[in-house]
């Protein structure tokens, strides 16, 4: 059995650096692109998903009149652009231009895709879930697209400190 130590001071950053790598994707409006390592599942049938949005970004606003999202899942060739996206604000500045992102037209819904991820999720918002500051965006999976050379393995991931991409599996389930 492994020793374990305990964390000095209990900090959600503390808390936070024990866990794995979360997936980063980059969540579209119709007119805007925000980087999130917020993502869960919450039902499987229907396929839910949730994204959590600070309610201080342009992108909250936006989620929130209206009610639809594209989850964009980039790989580690797109590093730079999930920087980009999460570091300026649409509010002032076209971050698909900033970050050398083409707007794709999605299937299901009005909220554009990025043609350069590998794969795109399209959800419509069906319920929000309030906290201090972020709100959780939660809707059906409505439609989904997967470029034939995406490999959801080499997606990127987002630590406390960098950015991950994992290659190997261990073993199956």
């Amino acid at each position: 059995m492994l020793e374990k130590e305990p964390l000095e001071k209990l900090t959600a950053r503390t808390v936070l650096e024990t866990l794995p790598p979360f997936p980063i994707v980059l969540v579209t409006t119709r007119t805007n692109v925000i980087t999130i390592n917020q993502l869960a599942y919450f039902t499987f049938a229907p396929l839910r998903l949730g994204i959590a949005v600070a309610h201080t970004r342009h992108t909250h606003g936006l989620l929130a009149e209206e009610r639809e999202f594209v989850i964009n899942v980039p790989d580690e060739s797109l590093v730079a652009a999930v920087k980009i996206c999460g570091r300026i604000s649409g509010r002032d500045r076209d971050k698909f231009s900033d970050a050398g992102l083409t707007r794709e037209d999605s299937s299901q819904v009005a909220a554009v895709s990025i043609a350069e991820c590998g794969a795109s999720i399209e959800c419509r918002v069906e319920q929000t879930l309030d906290f201090e500051d972020r709100t959780w965006f939660i809707g059906p999976v409505v439609a989904t697209r997967m470029h034939p050379e995406h490999r959801p393995s080499h997606s990127l991931l987002c630590g406390r400190a960098a950015y991950f991409v994992t290659g190997r599996m261990v073993t199956q389930r």
